[in-house]
């Protein structure tokens, strides 16, 4: 079987993913942040929805008829408490506990 694509994804064998982690091993870390989605308040949760769908701070704001100092505000506190770096890491762990039924 030929592996296609740059040769820096490929390595031993395995797919490789951002960080040199093997893709698995990236896929678990954003299985570990859609666990910790549980310490979202309720208001959070929306926010990392929103998110998700790549609404911008603006946005979300227009949404949730808040503020849009109000929304950055949440999302950083979606950041901290999922301990992710930016909102593709918000982005993959609410879809991940979608398609994995954490939450129904």
């Amino acid at each position: 079987m030929s592996m296609q694509g740059p040769a820096w994804i490929w390595g031993e064998g395995a797919c490789m993913g951002h960080e040199g982690l093997p893709l698995d091993g990236v896929v678990a870390r954003h299985r570990e942040r859609a666990r910790l989605l549980i310490r979202l308040s309720p208001r959070q949760w929306q926010v990392a929805a929103l998110v998700a769908v790549g609404l911008s701070d603006p946005e979300i704001a227009d949404r949730l008829l808040i503020s849009p100092r109000t929304a950055r505000a949440h999302v950083a506190d979606v950041l901290r408490h999922l301990e992710a770096t930016n909102r593709v890491e918000i982005a993959c762990a609410v879809v991940l506990a979608q398609v994995s039924g954490f939450f129904g």
